[in-house]
């Protein structure tokens, strides 16, 4: 990642919102063929996209400030895995309107959910390999649960619908114009 314009910056947010939403998508399909691990996979993947956007914005203010851009350090929290997840439940517990962030379930929710982060990604891998764990043979079919799929689908749901909600009230002009109609169709 170099340089880039703000208008390059706002067309790879929507890109990047674009692509979380298929993954989204897709993992509803998994999910609802009973492909667990890989609808798991797939909603892990969701929020990681999802968690670049914040990233992106608070770059967009630096540069309409004049700000210096560290690009090296940018590119660095856009591939890291701990802070894409770590942006994205910034952001749910910013915008994101249930029961987990709402009122004083907020901050002690980010907290364990920061805190959580590496057993997200650890679980992720689960998803996706084979595994060997106490000579047992893990197979990701066998390390995910229905229960898990689902409650990180729905999650996934969520953190699009606290995007569509953000970019509503944050950037109007961006959430009026984009390519593929307003991003907020959310079920009322």
């Amino acid at each position: 990642m170099h340089t880039l314009t703000v208008q390059q910056l706002n067309a790879l947010r929507l890109a990047i919102f674009d692509n979380a939403a298929a993954l989204h998508q897709e993992a509803e399909l998994l999910l609802k063929n009973g492909m667990h691990s890989r609808a798991y996979l797939l909603a892990h993947f969701c929020t990681e996209e999802l968690g670049k956007i914040p990233i992106l914005q608070g770059v967009i203010v630096k540069l309409e400030n004049n700000e210096t851009i560290d690009w090296k350090v940018l590119k660095k929290r856009f591939t890291s895995h701990v802070d894409k997840i770590s942006s994205q439940n910034g952001h749910f517990y910013a915008f994101g309107r249930t029961s987990a962030v709402n009122s004083d379930n907020g901050l002690p929710w980010l907290f364990v959910a920061n805190h959580a982060i590496p057993q997200s990604y650890n679980r992720k891998n689960f998803s996706t390999y084979v595994d060997v764990k106490n000579g047992k043979i893990l197979r990701p079919s066998d390390a995910i649960s229905q229960e898990d799929a689902i409650r990180l689908v729905s999650y996934a749901s969520d953190c699009l619908s606290a995007h569509r909600r953000s970019e509503k009230l944050t950037n109007p002009i961006i959430y009026e114009v984009h390519e593929d109609g307003p991003l907020c169709d959310e079920p009322h």
